[in-house]
């Protein structure tokens, strides 16, 4: 999402300038290494505003993506402050419960960071309500729907023999696919899911491909071995490759555990694929129930595996719901209302 806004915020007419690679993420609740995140993100945002005052060339605009408790903004507020440019955020969301826990430096100036900003951009609904109770009296608060460069995904063609014959899977069955990084956490946690439902399809025809990689792929091999050859580990591929296989399937299933929204799933649909997902953060915003696809409640496997099981069974179903997600993506996800909601705030703020 981040590299699509600064592509969006391009297509507006502006220069787009990566200002630093800075990561402030700390997972593990480690506040030594979160005070030493803080200290360096302090000297990083001096050096800056030094940069820009001598060379007399400051932003028009700063611009921070994805600010929440683990991940606050050093930098951003005390730049745009010093050379008094408005400051946005994009996906920014305010947890009250984290204010004791331990990551409470960050929530102070994720907190600070959002009271201080020009606009907060949100494309999850569920983060609006705690947004609202921090954001600045003339903050600008933008509901912005996940987006895609759709002429990206016009370009991708279904090559299912080719695929077929390049993995050695049969191009007579339903492709189930995913596609995802292996990594600890929620990722994992969607995979153990996931094969823990299609455990239950075993009396069905069914080949699962699987996009991605990363450092469980051992454990998410383990996880689907009992289930082989039904089940072809394709790597990590290129985003061509990636919206070919898409093309060329026939469900996407993801259980989606704790996403925020789901940028896969979105790509997904734009591919003309139903979605069988959970209804967990922002997915029900991205996956219209019983339309575009099935949303199982949060943990419920059982339902999971029935909304696949329909799906495999229902080539006619299959179909319809591919054909209404791809209308909904280009009605509602199109990066183009994306540039034109970005290009409108920069302006009122620049006013």
């Amino acid at each position: 999402m981040a590299r699509l806004l600064m592509a969006a915020l391009s297509e507006t007419g502006r220069e787009v300038e990566l200002a630093s690679e800075y990561r402030t993420w700390e997972g593990a609740g480690d506040v030594q290494r979160q005070q030493r995140l803080r200290d360096i993100g302090f000297r990083l945002g001096r050096r800056l505003i030094r940069r820009y005052v001598a060379n007399g060339q400051p932003p028009d605009l700063w611009f921070t993506y994805h600010v929440y408790h683990k991940a606050p903004d050093w930098i951003g507020p005390a730049v745009s402050d010093a050379l008094q440019i408005p400051y946005v955020v994009a996906e920014a969301s305010y947890a009250p419960k984290q204010a004791q826990g331990p990551w409470q430096i960050g929530h102070e100036q994720c907190q600070f960071g959002i009271r201080r900003a020009n606009a907060v951009i949100s494309f999850n609904d569920q983060d609006l309500p705690c947004l609202r109770t921090v954001v600045g009296p003339s903050c600008r608060l933008v509901n912005l729907k996940p987006f895609l460069p759709l002429t990206r995904v016009d370009t991708a063609v279904n090559a299912r023999s080719k695929i077929a014959e390049k993995w050695a899977i049969p191009s007579d069955v339903p492709w189930l696919v995913c596609v995802a990084m292996m990594r600890p956490g929620d990722k994992f946690a969607s995979f153990k899911q996931l094969a823990e439902s299609l455990k239950g399809l075993v009396d069905q025809q069914w080949q699962l491909l699987i996009v991605g990689e990363g450092k469980t792929r051992n454990q998410v091999e383990q996880l689907f071995a009992p289930m082989y050859p039904r089940v072809k580990m394709l790597g990590s591929l290129e985003p061509g490759a990636i919206y070919d296989i898409l093309k060329s399937s026939d469900v996407y299933v993801w259980p989606a555990v704790n996403e925020a929204y789901g940028m896969s799933l979105l790509e997904a649909q734009a591919c003309g694929l139903p979605v069988v997902a959970t209804a967990a953060g922002g997915v029900a915003q991205i996956v219209e129930h019983k339309k575009t696809g099935f949303l199982a409640a949060e943990n419920d496997l059982t339902s999971l595996t029935a909304f696949i099981r329909r799906l495999i069974s229902d080539p006619k179903l299959r179909t319809r719901m591919g054909m209404e997600a791809v209308t909904k993506c280009r009605r509602e996800h199109d990066a183009i209302h994306a540039i034109n909601v970005l290009d409108d705030m920069i302006k009122r703020l620049m006013q």
